[in-house]
């Protein structure tokens, strides 16, 4: 069987040169036919005489012959270099065993540097991979190491890559301990998949760790390495620390790209920083960088974060000025900055912008528009819109019903609110707590306490926690109520403290509506809380 392996696998690594051999020959034999067409044919005139009708058609007979022979002749040709491509592609598809019979198979010392085998076993690995048979792969490469050939580090971030895609970080790190124990050396590429994994599970001490003991092995980080990293920072709003991992990455010699210069602009806009951010565009174009759409985009949405709309605005025409096209993201960050002062005029004049600029809008872009005309109190605006979302296809989710709702709800008009409600449930969609929230908010100002606790028992059958908006949509029914209903108040709010819920500004002043302020004073006392 040993044997049977090796010779599949040598086949598989002189499968292009014999297919190139036997083209060669078939294309010696055309040539000779198309000699021998030119040599027959005086020949054949010769032999005729050019007198007797005999010789002539005995002539005519042969030439024929050697035409239709000719003609055959090509076709025979490409059946047979089809014939052999094909055996060459079977020979190329390597037995599963050819792994383990790496080790029996001897390499020339001139072809040590990049061994056939060694390719083939990467790539029957990386079909086990594609296949997602991922059990039948590691075994392949135990088989292969154990051979005491060397194998390449390629099939091991296969299979690394692998445990990471199947969310199983445990089992990569394991594998990858694994590696180095028995004499496979990571590289650059190892390293980068369980940085990237251990970023997208929120751990960024894990991802720096990682990067620390990358740059101890001595193998070479690169500027993915460090983006990843200080990308992990910056999406925490920890800027200080994501810039002190680029400090560290010039200070290595390793230039930046434009994706660490986005994070870092990216985690100043979560600040609604915009000195910062456009101070570390400036640093990025002096550096030889082009900003993309992602970077103007970062730096609109760290305007509208400021709620700084003039701001927003220049920027976006900066973006266009650099010919840079804005995408349905940019637009829907401009339309936020509109919303967050309250400006639906504007923000619907961004919107219908972006469509003439025939940017295909999204749920997200919809949902920016209704959510500026519910903080004007403007709900037919926010309806129009609503509909001209439907009749242009794009599917509405729980974000856009979240903002009709409380559309609904700023204007007084509960029975809409509720009729939006029950379209978004009758279409499958799940409503979350802010939807909650903002449906119960008018029964709360109205000090119907009665149907907000219906929705919190109905919130509750559903899987979901109450959060500080909707426990203050509840005490704020309580305090409305005729009578005032203090003790229900007082009960809601140790339940909410229990589960970890945050006291803001507006659920204390709830509370003191509902129980009184002296009390309410008291409550927080024995929290441990003080508020002023």
């Amino acid at each position: 069987m040993q044997m049977h392996n090796s010779q599949d696998l040598k086949k598989a690594t002189k499968a292009q040169t014999t297919g190139g051999d036997d083209r060669v020959k078939l294309a010696m034999m055309l040539v000779a036919a198309t000699v021998l067409i030119f040599v027959a044919d005086p020949l054949l005139a010769a032999w005729g005489g050019g007198a007797s009708e005999e010789s002539l058609n005995r002539s005519f007979l042969v030439e024929t012959g050697v035409v239709i022979v000719c003609m055959l002749l090509p076709a025979a040709i490409l059946h047979l270099s089809k014939k052999k491509e094909t055996g060459a592609k079977k020979n190329a598809a390597v037995s599963p065993r050819a792994c383990k019979s790496v080790g029996q198979t001897k390499v020339p010392a001139s072809k040590k540097t990049s061994p056939p085998v060694t390719r083939a076993c990467s790539q029957v690995v990386a079909d086990a991979m594609r296949q997602g048979d991922q059990v039948r792969a590691e075994r392949l490469l135990k088989e292969a190491t154990a051979s005491g050939q060397p194998v390449d580090v390629v099939p091991f971030n296969a299979v690394l890559h692998g445990h990471v895609k199947n969310g199983s970080m445990s089992e990569a790190v394991k594998f990858f301990k694994e590696m180095k124990k028995i004499g496979v050396q990571p590289n650059t590429v190892s390293y980068n998949i369980l940085i990237d994994s251990a970023v997208k599970a929120d751990d960024a001490e894990a991802a720096e760790k990682l990067l620390k003991v990358m740059i101890a092995d001595g193998v070479a980080a690169n500027e993915v390495s460090f983006a990843t990293v200080i990308h992990s920072r910056a999406k925490r709003g920890e800027l200080d620390l994501a810039e002190q991992w680029l400090n560290k990455m010039l200070h290595l010699g390793i230039e930046p790209n434009i994706v660490s210069y986005n994070s870092l602009i990216y985690a100043c806009g979560r600040k609604g920083d915009t000195a910062g951010a456009e101070k570390w565009i400036t640093e990025a174009e002096g550096r030889g960088l082009e900003p993309r759409v992602t970077t103007y985009t970062a730096l609109v949405d760290a305007c509208a974060k400021a709620g700084d709309v003039k701001r927003a605005e220049r920027w976006m025409q900066k973006m266009q000025d650099a010919k840079v096209e804005p995408n349905v993201v940019s637009y829907s960050a401009m339309i936020d900055a509109c919303a967050r002062i309250g400006d639906a005029g504007r923000a619907q004049l961004w919107h219908q912008r972006m469509l003439d600029q025939g940017v295909q809008p999204n749920a997200h872009s919809f949902s920016a528009v209704i959510n500026a005309c519910a903080k004007s109190g403007d709900l037919d605006a926010a309806y129009k819109q609503f509909d001209s979302m439907e009749q242009r296809g794009v599917v509405a989710d729980v974000v856009v019903y979240s903002g009709l709702i409380d559309a609904c709800a700023k204007a007084g008009q509960i029975d809409q609110a509720k009729d939006v409600f029950e379209r978004m449930t009758a279409k499958g969609i799940m409503p979350n707590v802010v939807v909650y929230a903002s449906l119960a908010r008018p029964f709360a100002h109205k000090g119907d306490w009665q149907e907000v606790e219906r929705l919190a028992e109905q919130m509750d059958s559903a899987g979901l926690r109450t959060n500080e908006y909707f426990l203050y949509a509840q005490l704020l029914g309580y305090a409305n109520a005729k009578p005032r209903q203090a003790e229900r108040a007082e009960a809601v709010f140790w339940k909410a403290m229990s589960q970890g819920i945050e006291a803001n500004k507006f659920v204390v002043t709830a509370l003191g509506r509902a129980v009184g302020r002296g009390k309410s004073l008291q409550l927080l006392q024995d929290l441990g809380k003080s508020w002023k």
